[in-house]
């Protein structure tokens, strides 16, 4: 027998079927590779993340503290033995590198099911249900996990948030306090009646937005003198409206005097209209 094609011509009888079919293994192979490499990275990132601290205290642990090595470890850290925040790290890592497990346990999902519904249609040609079986649930209950661990993690991730920006924007008051009211008061003996005069002291660009892109509210306050157009201010308020951008809110940061206030204690008092006669 000869291809019309190419010429090839065949020179045996063709090989016989194999009497036993082994089943094909690579997709539940494939979906507890997955499996193991989402426990095995979770573990790992577990117990040698946050400088090691998780791996240290179990070894402190397991090993007691009359080791030469243990021993090593608590003078580095006497408080090893007393940690005991596992949950809380095992939570953190799951938030900062759900994105990458989430997915990896869906594909688990997926390759199991589909490594089991092939089991299950064609058993002789496709083998492994109960490897499928057992990899599905393990993936399911490493994506439930995962993801209860994100959205437990969401309030602590915006409350850290918050609190970053609110200390970036009371860090600008600071800023804006030493290098340019501060200034002016020791030149001109006053603080200044509108916050653009500190230019006179400060060519160099202050910062006069809070984190939020919205200008601080500046009044100075405690006149201490008047003589003919001109009129001294012994004290100062500047205040941010915060994250909502609304005055007179709980959110509000207020500094006095380069102190900042306590909640409560941010409300803007209007300068008083005989003073604003006076504005040169």
């Amino acid at each position: 027998m000869e291809c019309t094609s190419c010429g090839a011509r065949q020179i045996g009888e063709p090989m016989a079927k194999p009497d036993v079919l082994l089943p094909k293994l690579g997709g539940s192979f494939a979906a507890v590779s997955c499996v193991l490499l989402l426990a095995f990275t979770f573990l790992a990132v577990w117990l040698f993340g946050n400088d090691m601290k998780v791996g240290r205290v179990l070894l402190v642990w397991a090993l007691g503290d009359g080791t030469k090595f243990t021993q090593e470890l608590l003078q580095i850290n006497p408080k090893l033995p007393y940690y005991k925040i596992f949950s809380y790290d095992a939570y953190r890592q799951m938030f900062f590198l759900g994105f990458i497990w989430i997915p990896l346990a869906l594909l688990g999902v997926w390759l199991g099911r589909r490594a089991l519904q092939r089991a299950k249609t064609a058993p002789e040609e496709y083998g492994g249900f109960r490897l499928a079986r057992v990899s599905t649930v393990a993936s399911s209950l490493l994506l439930v996990m995962f993801s209860a661990g994100v959205v437990l993690q969401i309030p602590d991730a915006l409350e850290r948030s918050r609190l970053k920006q609110a200390a970036a924007t009371r860090a600008a008051m600071y800023a804006l306090h030493a290098e340019a009211l501060e200034k002016y008061h020791r030149e001109y003996g006053s603080y200044p009646q509108e916050l653009s005069d500190v230019s006179r002291v400060n060519a160099e660009a202050v910062p006069n937005t809070d984190y939020w892109e919205n200008n601080f509210t500046y009044q100075p306050t405690g006149v201490i003198a008047s003589r003919g157009s001109a009129i001294s201010f012994s004290n100062y308020k500047l205040i941010s409206a915060g994250p909502d951008g609304k005055f007179d809110t709980e959110d509000d940061i207020s500094m006095e005097d380069g102190i900042i206030l306590q909640d409560g204690q941010t409300k803007i008092e209007k300068v008083p209209a005989s003073t604003k006669s006076f504005k040169q």
